[in-house]
């Protein structure tokens, strides 16, 4: 048995079909049956059931799937710790991040990270702090940054707070809104509402807010920070978003809009890594920028 045999069966489980795993692994269709015919002899056990050319693991392939999982991840954390006395010349950082968290920060840590360490593999994906869990747990992210209300005591994960950030509503500078004296809730919900998916409790929070039973406050939910600036500038849209100029880009061109009743909102993110492994070089330098970016007095610079 190898372990180059386990990453295929992993890419396998992963990518569901023989023909997707091939290509994932950069090997052709009959090398990679190949692979796992050897590793079942070798095994002298049945892993995968192939009727009806569906991928069905036995009972037998769960458990050394499982076991695989672990075997890579020990086999990854030595190259961590090597790669620890090497610097950052070579190696991989594969981040995940919450839509607000990828809207202010993203773009600006994975730039510096570039910039210092040109050579460095890096990886960057979007998503709710569910997926960012399991994808972690997987070892398929070395770390994620998201809001984290909705995580309770979760195990095996280190949580770290990051310093709270400023939340605020934006209106391009020109919307009707801006004329009033005082704008309410209820007001701003004369136009389309938009926003990232929120945490539960935060959810709960803005709609409590309100005695309308048509809808609720966001009528427009989208994760994609680029794209709830475009609904703002061309179709008046109220927007909620990091109010951190230093670090936000998505919020240029647009003005704050105060919302009565709704002051001193912040951000709630937290650094996870998995419990109990070693960070790599990589991850170490990305927590320490990304802290570095959160300072307050970082934050008032850009004001």
């Amino acid at each position: 048995m190898q372990l180059r045999q386990l990453q295929h069966l992993l890419a396998l489980a992963e990518q569901g079909s023989f023909g997707r795993a091939a290509q994932a692994v950069h090997l052709s269709q009959p090398a990679l049956s190949r692979s796992i015919d050897n590793l079942e002899e070798g095994l002298q056990a049945r892993l995968i059931d192939r009727a009806y050319g569906t991928v069905r693991f036995t009972q037998a392939g769960e458990l050394v799937l499982a076991r695989a999982r672990e075997l890579l991840a020990d086999a990854q954390q030595i190259e961590r710790d090597v790669l620890q006395l090497e610097g950052l010349a070579i190696g991989s950082l594969n981040v995940g991040l919450g839509p607000f968290a990828a809207g202010m920060l993203g773009r600006v840590a994975l730039s510096l990270m570039t910039q210092r360490h040109p050579q460095l593999l890096m990886r960057m994906e979007v998503a709710d702090t569910t997926t960012l869990c399991e994808r972690l747990h997987r070892r398929q992210l070395d770390l994620f940054i998201a809001d984290t209300r909705d995580l309770k005591k979760p195990p095996g994960l280190k949580l770290v707070r990051l310093p709270n950030v400023p939340v605020s509503f934006f209106v391009q500078p020109k919307h009707p809104l801006r004329r009033l004296k005082q704008v309410t809730l209820e007001k701003a919900m004369d136009y389309p509402v938009a926003g990232p998916n929120l945490p539960a409790e935060v959810a709960a929070h803005f709609d409590r807010q309100i005695k309308r039973t048509d809808r609720g406050v966001f009528n427009v939910v989208c994760d994609d920070p680029g794209t709830l600036r475009h609904l703002a500038l061309n179709a008046n849209a109220v927007i909620l978003a990091p109010n951190a100029p230093a670090l936000n880009p998505e919020t240029e061109s647009l003005v704050p809009l105060p919302i009565a009743g709704l002051t001193r909102m912040q951000t709630h993110y937290s650094l996870v890594t998995l419990a109990g492994r070693t960070p790599s070089a990589a991850a170490t330098v990305y927590t320490r920028l990304v802290t570095e970016l959160m300072d307050p007095a970082q934050q008032g610079a850009g004001r």
